[in-house]
């Protein structure tokens, strides 16, 4: 847990698209979201209100995997252009 802490502290401090830690957290934290709200909806017996909820939220997630996923795109052919 201390290494995603040093990445967080780091991506703080360094400027620019370095932050690993923060990414890994926060899919940590929409994990447990969905266990939340998956544990919710057997509570309340399917209601459609926590279903809403949890498709929500898999798309919120889908999406930022995504744009994670382009601007290591963008950060790569960047690199490559420099070389």
């Amino acid at each position: 847990m201390s290494g995603i802490v040093e990445d967080i502290v780091q991506s703080i401090m360094t400027p620019g698209y370095t932050a690993t830690g923060v990414i890994k957290l926060m899919f940590y934290a929409f994990y447990l979201l969905f266990a939340t709200l998956t544990v919710m909806i057997f509570l309340s017996g399917g209601n459609l209100h926590v279903i809403a909820l949890l498709v929500l939220s898999v798309c919120l997630f889908l999406t930022i995997r995504w744009f994670i996923a382009e601007m290591d795109r963008i950060k790569a052919q960047e690199q490559a252009k420099k070389e």
